[in-house]
């Protein structure tokens, strides 16, 4: 038997999704709006970006202070902070493969209002990346001309750096909203020249040491423990390695389930090795008494110093281009939070609009106009309102910023690492029973998450107790500032975490509402077309009553006559017999007409279209009128050029025409003539047949009217003049089934009749 596959946009729960009962919105609907595109490749390349920042400013200059035990703090964060978040992720993410990742973790876990605020402290350090990541653009080309014409060439002021930083924000903002499949090819190419830049910057040390160079930070200077410089480097490690989580804000974009696995299995390591190659070219090319101001561009220095300044400069661009990807890396894996909360009416439901390229633009947009606003404040408003700080405004306020995304993204870490124990205990007999569910054994996940989650608890206390550049912001005021800026942005995402239960019960009575006014305006339009139903009938009941009464009493009468006068002579019989059949016979057009009108849509879409020569057609149609024209001493007129053909059905034109030819037949006096004309129309590519008759006319409020159901004339329901008012009716349905239209021409007065006009296509040659 062969098995159906399942489509993309189905939710298959894991087996822990299925014991946490209902799932949310967002689990059920991301992949009906954003399709599965993502390789293994793609989300190992999404970690790199996210993660590994060798050119970072503040942990190059961290260095100078640890000597050699920086390569220790490097080993120490991984393995304290970054292997047992791959590994906690790792298990997270095999219990749930979500959107949004820490966000409905926590929801899971620990509910709604603490889901969202998890949310949140993962979300916000984000939106402040993408302003960190634009100015590394801004540095990084300071850096690229300190190459070529030296560092005193590389001052700007501050508004030129913020116009920098607009264009790259803006330009990263339009690239977030294109296909994920397409800016995933243009991000794997720049991951590759960026960790060949990488190996290139450790080469430098390697060939400075064979050249016979003494290492300008000696490998036995070593400050281990943790006094100052040890402390600020390790918690500016943590920040350098913060966002093993983030690429799972996509995990349920990935096309295996076991796509996250390369990244979080490969991943730290291959960042460890990376940081410990640049932070080694860096240390051992890199003077220590360097100039401060160039110290966030150490990495471009080493390469010149050894390589000279093409090759630096190269290098530069490729970290700018990589940086400038890192932007559209963020906006693109953080806008998917904002995504499934809208998902979830956790915040405003247009946050979940995606664009024609299956991107959440709205989300995006949302994250660009807020950095957008930050940036303008820093290096616009900011710089204006303090004259005194001059250019060192803009570094305190990259500096707060830096330090307060340290800070929320390791509450968040915090939160993240207590997620699975709090899983693994409510679940421990679901998990005893299926232990297949389980990455490693229950003890080591344990383990991972109390060590993952101390450390993100140390690298709170480090970063708010020592400032990273005391020179700008002393150690007192350094933990003043970057506590209040963390405390607000906290205060903002708690306000944020009760928005949703109001937001969600204005969702609940708006849904209502709307359902209300969508049932209203159903009802309205069934009302509206039901007392259109209701006048229809009456109208047919009104014509019918008074058709069929007509001719009715007209046989009652007559065959009351003959049964009660037995000497009736037998011309006198037939004459009684014959008008009685005509009579029958109007009842049984009557009836035609209402079972023409009742199945004319099933008959016009199987009419045929053929070549017809309009002559012989019409001419054919008025010799079934001679008996009542010599009755009316009427005539009929045909100027009709033989030459003149149409592409139609044959049966219903013939029916056209004598309903109109019928009509001008019984409305016209006596002794008048009755004209059928024809003309080519060769603009329209159109042949346009009218029937004019000498009768009372139409009244110009009427002349549409008349072609619907069952509508007579007033004047007409009291006259001798019989029909049923569905004639007209036919044949517009008819014409209009042709590709024709149809309209009468009248002054409405009595003596200038009408003329009844009806376009059909002209047949080719």
């Amino acid at each position: 038997m062969r098995m159906v596959k399942k489509p993309e946009a189905e939710y298959t729960p894991t087996v822990l999704q299925s014991a946490l009962g209902e799932p949310l919105r967002s689990e059920q609907r991301t992949n009906e709006l954003l399709p599965r595109v993502l390789s293994r490749l793609d989300l190992f390349a999404i970690f790199i970006a996210i993660v590994l920042f060798i050119p970072n400013a503040s942990v190059v200059q961290a260095t100078v202070g640890a000597g050699s035990a920086t390569y220790f703090y490097w080993i120490l964060g991984a393995v304290t902070f970054l292997l047992p978040g791959a590994i906690v992720t790792g298990q997270l993410n095999r219990f749930m493969p979500v959107d949004g990742s820490i966000y409905i973790w926590t929801h899971r876990a620990m509910g709604p209002l603490l889901g969202f605020f998890a949310g949140f402290c993962a979300w916000f350090p984000g939106v402040l990346v993408l302003l960190s990541a634009s100015d590394g653009v801004l540095t990084l080309l300071q850096g690229i001309v300190a190459q070529i014409w030296g560092a005193g060439a590389t001052r700007i002021m501050p508004w030129q750096q913020g116009v920098v930083v607009l264009i790259i924000l803006l330009v990263a903002g339009w690239l977030s909203t294109l296909p994920l499949r397409l800016l995933m090819r243009f991000i794997k190419g720049v991951i590759l020249l960026y960790v060949i830049a990488i190996l290139i910057v450790g080469l430098a040390g390697a060939v400075w040491l064979l050249k016979g160079h003494a290492p300008q930070v000696p490998f036995t200077s070593s400050r281990l423990g943790f006094g100052g410089p040890n402390i600020v480097l390790y918690g500016v490690i943590v920040l350098a390695l913060l966002g093993i989580e983030v690429p799972l804000n996509m995990a349920a974009e990935a096309r295996q389930p076991n796509a996250p696995s390369l990244f979080l299995r490969w991943g730290p390591w291959i960042v460890l090795l990376a940081y410990l190659l640049g932070t080694f070219g860096v240390m051992v090319v890199v003077p220590q008494l360097q100039n401060a101001s160039s110290l966030p561009y150490s990495t471009l220095t080493a390469v010149n110093m050894v390589f000279g300044a093409p090759l630096a400069v190269l290098v530069g661009f490729i970290f700018v281009t990589f940086f400038i990807f890192v932007v559209v890396v963020y906006n693109v894996t953080f806008a998917r939070i904002l995504f499934v909360s809208a998902l979830d009416h956790r915040l405003p439901s247009a946050l979940a609009r995606v664009n024609r390229h299956a991107a959440p633009y709205q989300a995006i947009f949302v994250q660009t106009g807020i950095v957008l606003v930050i940036a303008l404040f820093t290096y616009f408003l900011g710089p204006a309102l303090y004259t005194s700080e001059g250019a060192n405004f803009s570094a305190k306020v990259y500096n707060v910023s830096q330090a307060t995304i340290t800070v929320i993204w390791c509450i968040s870490m915090v939160i993240l690492f207590l997620d699975l124990p709090l899983l693994l205990r409510r679940f421990r007999k679901l998990l005893a029973k299926r232990p297949e569910q389980l990455n490693a054994p229950a003890w080591l996940l344990y383990l991972c998450s109390g060590v993952g989650g101390l450390a993100s608890l140390l690298a709170i206390w480090t970063t708010l107790s020592l400032s990273w550049d005391s020179t700008l912001i002393p150690n007192g005021q350094w933990t003043i500032i970057v506590g209040v800026a963390t405390l607000v942005s906290l205060l903002i995402g708690l306000i944020g975490s009760a928005y949703p239960r109001l937001l969600s019960s204005l969702e609940e009575q708006t849904a209502a509402a709307r359902e209300n006014a969508e049932l209203y305006q159903e009802l309205r339009i069934a009302y509206t077309r039901l007392s259109e139903l209701d006048q229809l009938k009456d109208a047919f009941l009104t014509t019918a009553s008074h058709e069929l009464r007509t001719p009715l009493t007209i046989v009652q009468g007559y065959l009351e006559v003959l049964r009660e006068m037995d000497d009736v002579s037998p011309e006198m019989r037939r004459s009684f017999l014959e008008k009685a059949c005509r009579a029958c016979d109007e009842l049984v057009l009557l009836q035609a007409n209402i079972m023409d009108a009742s199945r004319l849509k099933v008959d016009a879409a199987s009419l045929r279209s053929t070549r017809i020569v309009l002559k012989e057609i019409t001419t054919a149609v008025s010799e079934l009128f001679e008996p009542w024209i010599a009755q009316g001493q009427q005539s009929i007129e045909i100027d009709i050029d033989a030459r003149i053909a149409v592409m139609a059905d044959e049966t219903r034109l013939k029916q056209v025409l004598h309903n109109l030819l019928a009509n001008a037949v019984r409305y016209s006096p006596p002794r008048t003539s009755i004209c059928v004309a024809a003309i080519e129309e060769q603009e329209t590519h159109m042949a346009c047949i009218s029937v004019s008759d000498q009768g009372p006319g139409i009244p110009s409020d009427r002349q549409v009217e008349i072609f619907d159901k069952f509508v007579r004339l007033e004047r007409d329901l009291n006259s001798k003049v019989r029909g049923s008012g569905l004639g007209l009716f036919i044949s517009r349905q008819l014409v209009e089934a042709m590709q024709g239209t149809i309209r009468v021409e009248s002054s409405g007065v009595r003596g200038e009749g009408s003329t009844f006009l009806f376009t059909l296509p002209l047949a080719e040659g």
